[in-house]
């Protein structure tokens, strides 16, 4: 069976961790990191390689915005998907700008996850060299 290698980044710990312990009930999900604002999800993404980075938008230093254009540019390959409270088209539209390939409202998070996850599983792992 596939597994999902994911990073949480969000400066929140409360969410960070119920985030990371809803992940790890599911089978088929490793959480390698969490990460409290963008640098730190920049500099995790390069050591641990994740599959998925699950992003918030707004935290100190670094946002998500910037965070997830430079895991993209480094990293294509890897998913960043943003978790975020702001609802409205303006912050879906901001975030894929921002090169994300999705983006959640936390509102109905544990819903859309679960598709996110579901589509994840059902493509070819990559192989690291």
């Amino acid at each position: 069976m596939n597994s999902i290698r994911i990073l949480v980044v969000d400066d929140h710990a409360p969410f960070r961790r119920m985030l990371a312990d809803f992940l790890s009930s599911h089978g088929s999900v490793v959480v390698v990191g969490e990460a409290t604002n963008g640098s730190d999800a920049v500099q995790k993404t390069d050591e641990l390689r994740p599959d998925l980075v699950l992003m918030d938008l707004t935290m100190p230093g670094m946002s998500g915005f910037d965070a997830t254009r430079a895991i993209k540019n480094k990293h294509p390959e890897t998913k960043v998907v943003v978790l975020s409270s702001h609802s409205g088209e303006v912050y879906r539209t901001a975030a894929l700008g921002s090169s994300a390939d999705d983006y959640i409202e936390k509102s109905s998070m544990k819903h859309a996850l679960c598709i996110v996850l579901e589509q994840e599983l059902n493509r070819p792992l990559r192989v690291a060299i």
